[in-house]
């Protein structure tokens, strides 16, 4: 008995997945916020991705005698290995379609952009160890404001990062402290304190966008934040390769137009089960990019820890 094709989800896959993937971008600023080679090409799991970072470079006097010679130190290149392979799915049945009266579709496909969302900047996050960015700032709770911020801005600019594009992500507690911050509060005059007040977003503080990021890992090394420019995490997504012939399986490939971050979607009736099953999917890795542009912010220093916060560093 041939399985029986469901048409309608075949057809709504690809645009439900294009509005599950804005609501991921979204919900997740992380990733438009680092450097990014994202691309709707296939690849092979654990294949090498070459993507490139601008470094900083200095301006030089003219020389006549030589001319207007090229910085070849401008563009550098990187390997990102693809070691990540990330879906979320659903499933709806004959029952519940035929029993509801709301799209599932697109009630479930915000979920799981959610949770495919999520993964991704978990294993982001991962990346914030010591080892990998020294750079760090110790402040408690208790400690952190605007102060702090400034404090922050001040550490990268003696370090000639650009001002352009700076953002601090932190968790919760870090980003409750500063929304309490009196004197950041007072700054803002009405109406944009009253934004503050009615959607509790944060405008940009001292050059810096902050975003709140319930779930950053702490590391096992007190972790509660990060601050920095695009260039120094660097992440490469690309969709699963495929065989020509997928059977009963609809797979598409769904874009970004902004990003071009893509996933793939897979849309398969099951005739036996009578069910529709949908999943995202796309495979990924990360790599250290320049690393003084990225200052990690902790609670306190893990016992034993090398690293030590100065500020002139």
């Amino acid at each position: 008995m041939p399985v029986i094709q469901n048409s309608d989800g075949t057809v709504n896959g690809p645009l439900i997945a294009q509005t599950a993937l804005t609501t991921l971008l979204a919900t997740f600023p992380v990733l438009t916020n680092i450097a990014t080679d994202f691309s709707d090409q296939s690849v092979k799991f654990n294949q090498d991705i070459i993507t490139h970072i601008v470094q900083p470079t200095v301006a030089q006097a003219f020389n006549p005698a030589v001319g207007y010679l090229p910085d070849a130190q401008a563009m550098v290149d990187v390997k990102v290995k693809i070691n990540n392979h990330a879906y979320a799915g659903y499933a709806i049945t004959d029952e519940e379609r035929s029993t509801s009266e709301i799209d599932l579709n697109l009630m479930y496909a915000d979920k799981v952009a959610y949770a495919l969302g999520r993964k991704v900047c978990d294993d982001l996050f991962g990346l914030i160890l010591a080892a990998n960015f020294p750079k760090t700032t110790v402040v408690p709770v208790t400690g952190f404001g605007r102060n702090t911020v400034v404090d922050i801005g001040t550490t990268l600019n003696k370090r000639y990062i650009p001002q352009l594009g700076r953002f601090i992500f932190l968790n919760s507690d870090y980003y409750n402290a500063l929304q309490k911050d009196e004197a950041l509060y007072k700054a803002y005059i009405a109406p944009q304190v009253a934004n503050v007040v009615v959607t509790g977003m944060l405008p940009n503080v001292n050059g810096f966008t902050v975003t709140e990021y319930s779930a950053l890992p702490d590391n096992g090394e007190n972790l509660v934040g990060i601050a920095g420019i695009r260039e120094g995490l660097i992440m490469a997504a690309r969709v699963p390769d495929v065989p020509e012939f997928t059977g009963d399986t609809q797979i598409d490939v769904v874009s970004d137009r902004r990003t071009g971050l893509s996933i793939q979607v897979r849309d398969r009736y099951d005739g036996r089960l009578g069910q529709q099953e949908i999943s995202f999917t796309l495979m990924y890795g990360f790599a250290t990019g320049n690393v003084p542009v990225l200052e990690r912010i902790v609670s306190a220093l893990p016992a034993g820890s090398p690293i030590t916060s100065d500020p002139s560093a």
